[in-house]
């Protein structure tokens, strides 16, 4: 890429219309693991799990509060449930082949879990309520530790209920050791569909859906239809995913109205690292005045190389 100006930057942001999304969760039921431990009494949730290092091998330690705050999105002011009070969560970054040992402290008036979107692991560490492991409740602390064996962008988050429609996301990126790394800067773009705390919250919009006694912030068609198209940002190409009409679409936390300034140098090289954190909405991705090259989709490598554009 060449001639990267803010101005550049912000417009392609602003006309995001979709992005590539990480690979699926997955729910497959294995036995439980995991060290649990509350401020009352240590305690263990079923065996702990066999995860230790091999000889020689690279621990990267982490500690995670999932907790209640009060965010500012760029002018809208919710409150909302995060990972340290931020949004997006706090960036966690290994390399391939490391062992990520990740403390999980809940301070949610809720039981929660943590789900590694897209990382091959073992099932003690998928973070599946009631499959892989017990909750971890309110005042509790859980150790997730796993192996991250592929390099690429994920990220983070709950898997319960609908807490991922609240703030409970951040990027994970595991690094190729063998990379060359041929680019100048390195950008983690988090998209996200946002409904809490205006007025409304998502289990409170899941409770009208399921009920029928409202329309859960959805906008009705002209028939009486559901309208798909209605984003806020404009139409997207394929409308909107499913039923819930979002009036909010952030770029890394914050509203179009005052995004986040991402700067490089004229004819700088940039590595764009787009993570689709929405529950409900598909993003395209534009950059004004420039071209982009897809390198890796899901964690994976596409089987070329970037070209200078």
């Amino acid at each position: 890429m060449t001639d990267l100006s803010r101005r550049q930057v912000l417009a392609g942001a602003l006309g995001l219309a979709a992005t590539a999304a990480l690979a699926a969760c997955s729910g497959q039921p294995a036995a439980r693991g995991g060290a649990v431990s509350t401020d009352r009494a240590a305690r263990t949730i079923g065996p702990v799990p066999t995860s230790t290092p091999a000889a020689g091998q690279k621990v990267v330690r982490h500690s995670v509060t999932a907790k209640p705050a009060t965010l500012d999105l760029g002018g809208p002011t919710v409150a909302t449930w995060a990972y340290d009070g931020v949004l997006p969560g706090p960036l966690l970054r290994a390399s391939a082949g490391d062992m990520l040992e990740v403390t999980l402290n809940n301070q949610l008036p809720a039981d929660t879990t943590i789900h590694w979107h897209g990382i091959r692991l073992a099932n003690h560490a998928d973070g599946v309520p009631g499959l892989t492991q017990d909750p971890v409740r309110p005042g509790d602390t859980y150790v997730y530790r796993f192996t991250a064996p592929d390099p690429g962008t994920y990220f983070f988050h709950p898997h319960v209920g609908v807490q991922l429609d609240r703030g409970l996301y951040a990027p994970l990126i595991i690094d190729d050791p063998h990379e060359p790394g041929d680019y100048d800067a390195e950008w983690a773009v988090v998209l996200d569909d946002w409904i809490d705390g205006t007025g409304t919250d998502p289990d409170r919009v899941l409770t009208e859906l399921t009920a029928g006694t409202g329309n859960g912030g959805m906008e009705m068609g002209p028939m009486g239809g559901m309208d798909h198209g209605s984003m806020g940002m404009g139409q997207a190409p394929w409308g909107d995913a499913g039923d819930v009409t979002y009036p909010h679409f952030l770029i890394n936390g914050k509203v179009p109205a005052a995004p986040d300034v991402l700067a490089a140098k004229p004819g700088q090289r940039v590595r764009l690292r787009i993570i689709n954190a929405a529950s409900d909405t598909i993003f395209t991705v534009a950059l004004g005045g420039h071209r982009m090259t897809i390198t890796h989709t899901d964690g994976r490598d596409v089987g070329h190389r970037a070209q200078h554009q």
